[in-house]
């Protein structure tokens, strides 16, 4: 039986530049994501790695953004996030 689309995801994330936490981190929101949600990521993150470290910038910023309460750094990370997959 071959990987589900989240195993393949993590394996992408891994070969990352990112940190050890920063990869733990975002693979455990792709653990909480469904499989159907999950294959265009993964379709995105094959195509060009460089999505990777993108998507978990603006993961992050959004994340922090929650944390503190910011809504215009959350307004921020959605429209930098909106022009980046709009160049997809």
């Amino acid at each position: 039986m071959g990987q589900n689309t989240f195993q393949k995801i993590h394996e992408i994330i891994e070969k990352s530049n990112l940190s050890n936490e920063e990869k733990r981190d975002f693979t455990e929101l792709f653990a909480q994501t469904k499989e159907s949600a999950l294959r265009p990521v993964l379709t995105l993150l094959t195509n060009d790695p460089i999505w990777i470290e993108k998507l978990y910038k603006n993961y992050r910023a959004k994340k922090d953004a929650m944390v503190t309460g910011n809504m215009e750094a959350w307004k921020d990370a959605i429209t930098k996030e909106k022009e980046e997959l709009e160049l997809v």
